[in-house]
């Protein structure tokens, strides 16, 4: 019981952190068709790229990324919300099925949800080689890095990190 508690607590974590991330693409706090529901922040008007004072020192290490940006951080963000939607799935049901003393569905639960985690790395990684600007690029390599490092287990999570990535990436995407 112990366990689904605290995978209960990483789902909220990660779905939060997914959800934030996807309201960037909304109008007026409203997320974009096919995300999850607004938070309670405003998002009415995404910045461009290219916004902020031009000339100004620092605007290019604090503001949101600049050059295919915009695409390379929607593909990111749906990528990660579908990742992550899948792997505490998953994961819960292999932790239920555990729980039920059933083996196999446990396993094939928890081949799932690693199958999820390869696929958040991967496309995180896709995305860090498409981005031209090199400070996504480099947060989404981190992000590919990280997550290649989980397992489907609790205890490979390591939320902290994962929410600090998080808060560049949505720094970068504009959210």
């Amino acid at each position: 019981m112990r366990r689904l508690l605290v995978t209960a607590a990483l789902a909220a974590a990660l779905v939060t952190a997914a959800a934030c991330s996807s309201e960037r693409d909304g109008v007026d706090g409203l997320p974009a068709a096919g995300t999850g529901a607004p938070t309670g922040t405003s998002s009415a008007a995404a910045p461009e790229p290219s916004s902020g004072p031009t000339g100004s020192p620092g605007a290019a290490e604090t503001g949101p990324a600049g050059g295919n940006a915009k695409e390379v951080c929607e593909a990111a963000t749906k990528a990660s919300a579908d990742s992550v939607r899948t792997f505490i799935e998953e994961l819960g049901k292999s932790l239920q099925a555990a729980a039920a003393n059933d083996a196999a569905a446990a396993e094939a639960a928890q081949r799932r949800a690693e199958e999820a985690l390869r696929t958040w790395g991967n496309v995180m990684r896709e995305q860090s080689v498409r981005a031209t600007d090199a400070r996504l690029k480099a947060v989404l390599a981190e992000i590919g890095t990280e997550v290649s490092r989980m397992k489907a287990s609790v205890e490979s999570v390591d939320e902290t990190k994962l929410d600090q990535l998080q808060q560049r990436l949505d720094q970068l995407c504009g959210a």
